[in-house]
């Protein structure tokens, strides 16, 4: 009784704009139950514009500080919001969803939403869902119409930021026409292709770009630099370990580059990690990056271990077919469970693989992912 006393004085809040709307009640809307998404959805349009569009920033402020906050309910309703920045602010919202449910939703906002903002954000969307593919939790069919969808809109998208943010949700894929895609926008050297070529290299899991990353390290432009640092740390460069230490020490007041630094080396591990990211504690008075350097070395024992138990995985020779120190066959080299993945950005996969649409409904599909009419 008392979560829907709650609602209610929510949505009475909500539709009351004589008065600022109480911050305090932000929070009832995580985990909204049947009961409160079925009243919150019946006067959702009753709520004047700029509140929709102030509580969607709220909340996705929230969620990002507070990874126990899910407001993908919300999310659901104001994705069929009229207004263009609330559907973007929804898409966000459902960034981390993983409801295979919502796939022909996405790939109708892509294909048809006269908005590029919002087709970036569905193309965002969608990233995902192609790491999903990757491990085998959607359907092989499903994986192939939304990276049919991904590439129809690399090509053929009138936008630059829509073609952005699609070739960034195709690093995932292991499409063998992907790497010449990066390879394009790479070569292209305009910042924002670069930014985006370096963001999918690192959530490629493939050390083949490991020299073009390591390049941009010390780049003068600071967003394609973070990008670079964002993509060694996923990428596990040993070879950025130096550099990102230096920034450290040479340019804490960089407040962005040493937030992706301490992130990045507490990736890659290795000598001298732990006691800089303890030095750096020392000098943080700030309780959001202390709460970040904090996080960090815990990841970073993670890290090491992990690099312990790969050496146990090592042959006692160097001859081939020869068992591992612990009796084990050799195992395959490690791939995408062990690389391009950040936990901070992904939520547990969901064990249901058959949750969502199945392959009879896709059988309505066109090759780019799309289905022949508009009904979803």
């Amino acid at each position: 009784m008392q979560k829907e006393n709650t609602i209610i004085e929510v949505i009475q809040a909500l539709l009351d704009i004589e008065k600022p709307f109480p911050a305090s009640l932000l929070y009832a809307f995580s985990d909204l139950e049947p009961d409160g998404c079925t009243q919150l959805f019946a006067v959702w349009d009753q709520i004047p514009l700029q509140r929709r569009r102030a509580l969607l920033e709220d909340l996705s402020d929230i969620a990002e500080r507070d990874d126990l906050m899910l407001f993908e309910e919300v999310g659901r309703i104001a994705l069929d919001d009229s207004d263009p920045q609330v559907k973007v602010a929804a898409l966000d919202l459902l960034f981390q969803a993983e409801d295979t449910r919502l796939l022909p939703k996405f790939l109708s906002l892509l294909r048809d939403h006269a908005s590029d903002d919002v087709r970036a954000a569905a193309a965002n969307a969608l990233g995902p869902y192609v790491y999903m593919g990757e491990f085998e939790r959607i359907h092989a069919e499903q994986l192939r119409r939304v990276e049919n969808a991904l590439l129809k809109a690399y090509r053929e998208d009138a936008s630059e930021l829509v073609q952005r943010r699609a070739l960034e949700s195709l690093g995932y894929s292991s499409r063998e026409e992907v790497p010449d895609l990066l390879r394009a926008a790479y070569a292209s050297q305009e910042t924002g292709w670069l930014e985006s070529a370096l963001f999918a290299m690192g959530k490629s899991a493939d050390e083949q770009w490991k020299d073009l990353v390591l390049a941009h390290l010390k780049d003068e432009n600071l967003p394609v630099r973070l990008q670079a640092v964002h993509a060694a740390g996923e990428l596990a460069l040993e070879g950025a370990r130096a550099s990102l230490l230096r920034v450290l020490e040479r340019e804490f007041d960089i407040a962005d580059l040493r937030r992706e630094a301490v992130w990045a080396l507490s990736q890659i591990g290795g000598e001298g990690v732990e006691k800089a990211l303890e030095r750096l504690l020392e000098r943080l008075d700030d309780d959001e990056d202390i709460e970040l350097v904090e996080e960090a070395l815990d990841q970073l024992s993670f890290t090491e271990d992990k690099e312990f138990f790969s050496l146990l995985d090592l042959s006692l020779d160097d001859s081939a077919g020869e068992e591992s120190i612990l009796g084990l066959a050799d195992e395959e080299e490690e791939g995408w469970e062990g690389r391009g993945y950040n936990p901070e950005e992904w939520n547990a996969y969901t064990s249901n693989e058959d949750y969502g649409l199945d392959l009879e409904e896709e059988d309505d599909l066109d090759d780019d992912g799309y289905e022949d009419d508009d009904e979803f």
